[in-house]
């Protein structure tokens, strides 16, 4: 179960950096004077998947579910990893009918952190390579959250034959990220993570926990964690000018594409709240073989929220493939090259 202590970071990382968040769970000068107290002694937990080398480094991957049919493979909003992340609910529910992996990206979870400054570019190589050092077998059906439906897109450009379909949940636009209000949202929130990390004693957790606090969710707030967060954040603006644009990650052709916008809104909604629809309008158009769904009781986090909407639109995309090929050539899908 996702804890509450976690939810805090997720609300301050939804929106992948559009604006600073009312309350944030990284730190600031104010929130966080001082190192943590012994309140919750903190031990780094061991994995609960397992540590794959992709040629040096190691990604954290937790998988479940049957061999037989594609894998469905999550990427994960900006910040999230394994444990105690948002996509623990779906993934549990979709491995009742396929093979579904979830996995750290480099510096976050149990990953190893990877050299230099990140891209999205270098996010997109890593899962390839944790792909190739698995033994997955494509095409994959990809799941992208929040800023996770960029990274989803930018594999299916770059791997376009390993990629089968592609689940977009309320996920981050292009035209998003690169308003004046999001940039400095995002060097906002990276301040603020630097002031916290001033603060740091070695690899403890830069604010004070309750005691009870599990180990898992305390790794959210440990400096290695934090410092993958910055990276991520900073990624957004190496992104070259020429993908900064709608369409820039790639559009889809006819592949198949299933669009999850949230349906909380204000009553009635605000501008803000139709501009998002607008967009996650606009995301459904990159394929000619896309349906919108709407999860009506759920906000951003969906995967939390409402994990049945995410796990029946996994079941209906997988059930088509499964249509599709023995259609075309009598022979089942599945994980066979």
């Amino acid at each position: 179960m996702l804890s509450t202590y976690l939810l805090p970071l997720i609300v301050a990382t939804a929106m992948n950096g559009t604006s600073a968040p009312a309350q944030s769970a990284t730190p600031t000068a104010a929130s966080t004077p001082t190192p943590p107290t012994t309140a919750a002694p903190y031990a780094r937990p061991a994995p609960p998947g397992r540590l794959v080398d992709i040629g040096g480094r190691r990604l954290h991957v937790a998988c479940k579910g049957p061999a037989g049919g594609p894998t469905v493979v999550f990427e994960a909003g900006l910040s999230q990893y394994t444990a105690h992340g948002t996509y623990g609910k779906a993934q549990d529910l979709i491995a009742a009918f396929a093979h579904v992996c979830t996995y750290d990206r480099a510096g976050l979870g149990w990953s190893d952190p990877a050299p230099g400054a990140r891209t999205h570019q270098a996010m997109v190589a890593d899962l390839h390579a944790l792909a190739a050092a698995d033994g997955w077998h494509g095409p994959f059906v990809l799941v992208g959250h929040s800023i996770g439906g960029l990274l989803a897109r930018l594999y299916a450009a770059t791997y376009p034959d390993q990629v089968a379909a592609i689940v977009l949940v309320d996920a981050t636009p292009e035209a998003y990220l690169y308003t004046a209000a999001a940039v400095q949202g995002r060097k906002d929130i990276v301040a603020q993570i630097d002031t916290g990390l001033s603060k740091a004693k070695g690899d403890l957790p830069i604010v004070p926990l309750p005691a009870g606090t599990p180990a898992e969710v305390m790794m959210a707030f440990t400096p290695p964690i934090l410092r993958t967060v910055k990276e991520e954040y900073l990624a957004i603006d190496r992104v070259p000018a020429a993908r900064r644009v709608p369409g820039g990650y790639g559009r889809l052709g006819d592949m198949p594409l299933v669009v999850i916008r949230r349906g909380k809104t204000a009553n009635p909604p605000s501008e803000e709240d139709l501009r998002w629809r607008r967009l996650q309008e606009g995301l459904a158009g990159l394929s000619s073989n896309s349906r919108m769904i709407v999860a009506t009781q759920s906000g951003h986090v969906v995967p939390y929220e409402a994990p049945d909407v995410v796990a029946d639109a996994v079941r209906q995309v997988i059930d088509r493939l499964r249509s599709s090929r023995e259609a075309r050539d009598g022979t089942p899908l599945n994980h066979a090259p």
